[in-house]
């Protein structure tokens, strides 16, 4: 089968350490729209919405974390604040949510981000965190280290402001064993994949031990969460059911949907852009469905590690 075509993205030419920034500069409004205030996959239950899942897939991760109440817990790119939301209500620990796109953090509902509330946004790099040494209870992130341009770096850093004993718990994006990087086609959807989400490079399973493990975290459990679930994890952008967030999802809405958005774009009802951004995201949907069908990427790989007591 022929890999989708890629139209250039405007975030490609953006420098590495901008390019994730310049993406959700372009795309984060149309992700509101599309996925509420939680941009990530979780493992699908046959008979249960795609935000269900998402909220217990949420719950998972805060479960995991072991925090108690009033604890300070780090979320490395925390979006609009969604998942932090939910990871504050769960435990009752008090989130810092870090981000490095201010029109992230400007996008979080004003009544999370409040002084008396439980989340504190602040801008910041994963590879410098405007943290002190041994702050952190706990940190946590959705579908957000696969844009760190040095994996061991952040991963370094990230341990650095965990204090002894804390775990850090995520939910990423990773190639599988069965990604060949001599087959064609896997590397035209890799590449897709890269352009499509502003990813500068995605990672195997390996890269991704390689770094926690040379970061000096101990690795309890690192595997596709995906092997989870019920449905394949890439049916969450195709049509499931006849709600209005299937029907959103199915081939004759995203077509209307972008013809709709490309008139807003040239009547000024739309950002400049909105159109290309709009056709890079719906060839990444299609290359994400592939790779899927081809079983050479998950967006779930599930990593539980911690600090241990001595460095």
């Amino acid at each position: 089968m022929s890999s989708p075509s890629r139209p250039r993205a405007g975030w490609d030419d953006a420098p590495p350490k901008q390019r994730a920034r310049t993406y959700y500069a372009a795309t984060t409004w149309i992700y509101r729209w599309a996925w509420g205030s939680s941009f990530h996959f979780a493992p699908l239950v046959a008979g249960h919405s795609r935000r269900a899942a998402i909220a217990a897939y949420e719950s998972r991760i805060a479960d995991c974390l072991e925090v108690e109440p009033g604890a300070t817990v780090l979320d490395l790119g925390c979006g609009i604040g969604g998942p932090a939301q939910a990871v504050a209500a769960r435990t009752g620990a008090r989130v810092v949510a870090i981000n490095a796109t201010p029109e992230q953090l400007l996008a979080m509902p004003r009544r999370w981000r409040q002084p008396e509330g439980r989340i504190a946004p602040i801008g910041g790099d994963f590879q410098a965190l405007p943290l002190a040494t041994a702050v952190a209870d706990g940190a946590f992130a959705f579908e957000a280290l696969c844009h760190a341009v040095d994996l061991g770096a952040t991963f370094r850093e990230v341990r650095r402001v965990l204090r002894p004993g804390a775990v850090l718990c995520f939910s990423d994006w990773c190639l599988t064993a069965s990604f060949d990087p001599g087959n064609r086609e896997h590397m035209d959807l890799r590449r897709t994949i890269e352009s499509s989400y502003g990813v500068v490079r995605l990672r195997s399973h390996a890269e991704w031990r390689q770094g926690l493990a040379e970061a000096g975290f101990v690795i309890e459990r690192l595997a596709d969460a995906a092997g989870d679930e019920a449905e394949p994890w890439y049916r969450a952008l195709q049509p499931r059911d006849r709600s209005l967030d299937g029907l959103a999802r199915a081939s004759w809405s995203r077509t209307l949907q972008e013809s709709l958005l490309r008139i807003a774009e040239r009547l000024g009802l739309a950002p400049p852009g909105t159109g290309s951004a709009v056709r890079s995201l719906r060839a990444g949907t299609v290359a994400l469905v592939r790779a899927g069908e081809l079983g050479i990427f998950t967006p779930m790989l599930f990593a539980r590690c911690h600090n241990p007591d001595v460095g």
